[in-house]
């Protein structure tokens, strides 16, 4: 079952975004996606986490679409925390498939297709992203994508071809955002990760150094860490004075990221991206992400809505449960 979490925000913030950016065009985007994935024959399950009020017209477009659960103006991160235990909230099965995304994405209409497809030819892969870079797109020559990247490459790190499913390459990549994809049992093994990567912050989730502990390796070098304490480097003293409050969170990081092979996962990235983060500078490559977003107009112009069978039952006490884990 491939399990799709959308987190919509009320508001708005002041990101760059391109000339083509709108939230209702990118759900309608991942509405395509999912008709497409359906269509294919593949089980699909939407779940909508509303943080909140939100449009009525993005109501409109959910309500057939999936399951809704309004959460309450609770905030980015309570927002995110609810998605990560959407799995144990709803008590889906370690096999199945999650993918989480965020409101200003725009999807091409073969991404949830691809991902089921790869989820199931390459089980080798325990993350897949939509939208990533490898190692090559810091020095200018993206592969992937243009998801943002640390300034180090881990040493143990091994860029690569995982495989290929459906005619969609999957490349090995170093991290992505919290839109990204996962095997509900390796996220559940993993939600110690996630929270320790959250704890420092209120509105950041450190997405590069999750992914990059989740494959066993350092996110930061130490001799870096030492330096950034020892000296200011121009620095102003107050983000000198918060870089060093935050040090000792991220060795914690670091000796977290010690995994027995076992445990190190794959994460994979989709080449060429299948997706796109809507902010200038972020947008990845090797699509016309202006065309695809004409092209989701004209297909939701004079249609009715997007339909998807949900999982039976269960869903008033699901709701209160997912309220219940935000709120505590």
């Amino acid at each position: 079952m491939l399990r799709l979490v959308y987190r919509s925000y009320g508001g708005e913030n002041l990101k760059d975004r391109p000339a083509y950016y709108d939230k209702g065009v990118a759900l309608q985007s991942f509405l395509r996606a999912v008709e497409a994935a359906v269509a294919a024959g593949t089980p699909v399950d939407v779940l909508f986490l509303n943080d909140g009020p939100v449009p009525a017209g993005i109501l409109a477009l959910q309500r057939p679409a999936g399951r809704l659960v309004e959460l309450g103006g609770v905030g980015l991160r309570a927002s995110y925390v609810a998605g990560l235990h959407a799995p144990d909230t709803f008590g889906w099965a370690d096999d199945d498939v999650v993918w989480f995304s965020e409101d200003d994405y725009l999807y091409r209409p073969d991404a949830f297709t691809a991902l089921a497809a790869a989820a199931s030819a390459l089980p080798e892969v325990d993350y897949f992203a939509l939208y990533g870079a490898v190692p090559e797109a810091v020095a200018g020559t993206p592969a992937t994508g243009g998801a943002p990247q640390g300034p180090w490459v881990p040493a143990g790190f091994r860029s690569g071809r995982v495989g290929t499913a459906a005619g969609v390459g999957w490349d090995r990549i170093l991290s992505t955002t919290s839109s990204f994809g996962g095997r509900v049992g390796a996220l559940r093994a993993d939600l110690g990760i996630f929270r320790l990567c959250m704890v420092p912050h209120r509105t950041m989730f450190r997405d590069h150094d999750t992914c990059v502990a989740l494959q066993g390796l350092r996110p930061y070098r130490y001799r870096d860490l030492g330096r950034s304490l020892v000296r200011r480097d121009g620095r102003p003293a107050r983000r000198w004075l918060r870089d060093a409050a935050l040090a000792p969170f991220l060795v914690a990081t670091n000796l977290r990221a010690h995994r027995r092979p076992s445990r190190r996962r794959v994460v994979a990235g989709a080449v060429p991206n299948l997706a796109t983060h809507l902010e200038n500078g972020m947008i990845a490559s090797g699509t016309d992400w202006e065309r695809v977003a004409a092209e989701v107009g004209t297909w939701a112009s004079g249609r009715g809505p997007v339909i998807v069978q949900g999982l039976p039952g269960g869903a008033p006490r699901a709701r209160r449960r997912a309220v219940g884990l935000v709120a505590g």
